[in-house]
């Protein structure tokens, strides 16, 4: 095999979108995704472990947890089967520790998912439903308030580690509701886990604002996740488009007539791959 045939950890991390702590413990707790190794004792992979990774990444999307999937991936099921309920049973984790505002037992499931699933399945399994479950009780507004500060401090400290060795192009990301800040940091760190650049500034910027930032940091794309919002916003994004000077994305609640590929539809999950294709990666 030669070297243009073979990926270290990091390219492979970029290629696959799975951060390179989630294969070593895929490798090392459930025995999927055995890199060869060289002389020196360094990973590499190679085509069929990004196969192997589509393959992972399919079970996972319907709902196995990683414990089942190495057997699915040598027997899969003839028929449907009901994946076991070890995602009903972090989400509830997450949730006692969330109400008893106990920041180390959330910090812990969070490290606890995080390395056993790349980000976006992660977020779309368990974190979607602990959110969602806490802003529909009016009761729990304080604790749903803690519950994100914790997230989004935690998701900021992850992306600045990841942060550190990305490099190449740049993506500026952005949402014009609070509530939509902890999708796009779980959006940037999954992006950085496939190799990208990315910076979020909150919140708060609007589409003038944004197309300043986009030039002061030369970014090469923009990601904005919005919010239902009134119909002079949704003209002011539009017009960003053609007054931009660079792709412009956009998923939630997307400004009417957008061509598909600028539309980022579905999950986090597809979101991010859609994204990825679009802006020339591999997935």
């Amino acid at each position: 095999m030669t070297e243009a045939d073979s990926y270290p950890i990091r390219e492979f991390a970029r290629i696959t979108g799975v951060n390179p702590v989630t294969l070593r413990a895929w490798e090392r707790r459930y025995g999927i995704i055995q890199p060869l190794r060289t002389p020196k004792g360094h990973r590499y992979y190679t085509d069929d472990h990004v196969a192997q990774v589509k393959d992972i990444l399919y079970w996972l999307d319907q709902g196995y947890p990683i414990r089942q999937v190495k057997l699915l991936l040598t027997d899969p099921p003839a028929t449907a089967e009901a994946p076991a309920d070890d995602w009903a049973n972090m989400i509830q984790r997450m949730l006692k520790g969330a109400c008893e505002l106990n920041s180390r037992a959330i910090d812990e499931e969070l490290n606890a998912g995080l390395a056993s699933y790349p980000m976006a399945v992660f977020y779309d399994r368990c974190l979607t439903p602990v959110l969602g479950a806490l802003r529909q009780d009016s009761q729990r507004q304080l604790i749903q308030q803690n519950f994100s500060y914790l997230l989004q401090r935690k998701l900021a400290q992850l992306i600045c580690l990841q942060q550190k060795h990305a490099e190449g192009p740049l993506l500026l990301i952005a949402t014009n509701h609070p509530e939509a800040s902890i999708h796009m940091l779980a959006a940037a760190y999954a992006l950085g886990a496939a190799g990208f650049r990315v910076e979020f500034f909150g919140p708060s910027l609007t589409t003038e604002q944004l197309m300043i930032t986009a030039e002061i940091i030369n970014a090469s794309w923009i990601w904005a996740h919005l919010h239902p919002s009134d119909t002079n916003e949704l003209q002011q994004w539009q017009r960003m488009i053609t007054e931009a000077g660079l792709p412009v994305y956009f998923s939630g609640a997307a400004p009417v007539g957008l061509p598909d590929d600028m539309h980022l539809q579905d999950s986090i999950g597809r979101q991010i791959q859609g994204f990825i294709q679009t802006a020339g990666g591999k997935l």
